[in-house]
């Protein structure tokens, strides 16, 4: 039943789903598209219903592109600036990333070094 609050919960879960996905590796690229194609296509089955009003199809649009875009969005973003920013120690992989970011490792022959 839509707009329920499990029909809300699922769908958030699968928006933090897939930030989950994006983030560990870009294949999961692919979950995101799957499940990107599925919400389309149940879209347009919904937008076909023509015994709904046009709000109801507005209604679910909207719930998905909150649930299935900016929750992951937002999501990818906070566990990327959590990362960098509890990140303060040089490690084997430095050489990937900026001189200015090498610069605020503690441990890297660019600590501190004036850009």
């Amino acid at each position: 039943e839509p707009f329920t609050t499990a029909w809300w919960s699922w769908l958030t879960l699968t928006g933090a789903m897939l930030a989950g996905a994006i983030s560990v590796k870009f294949v999961g690229l692919f979950v995101v598209l799957y499940v990107g194609i599925f919400t389309i296509g149940q879209l347009w089955f919904i937008l076909g219903d023509v015994s709904k009003p046009f709000l109801y199809t507005l209604k679910h649009f909207i719930a998905r592109a909150i649930c299935l875009i900016a929750v992951p969005i937002v999501l990818y973003i906070s566990f990327f600036y959590i990362h960098l920013t509890i990140l303060s120690k040089s490690g084997s992989g430095d050489g990937f990333y900026s001189s200015l970011f090498q610069s605020t490792l503690e441990g890297n022959r660019l600590y501190n070094a004036s850009m």
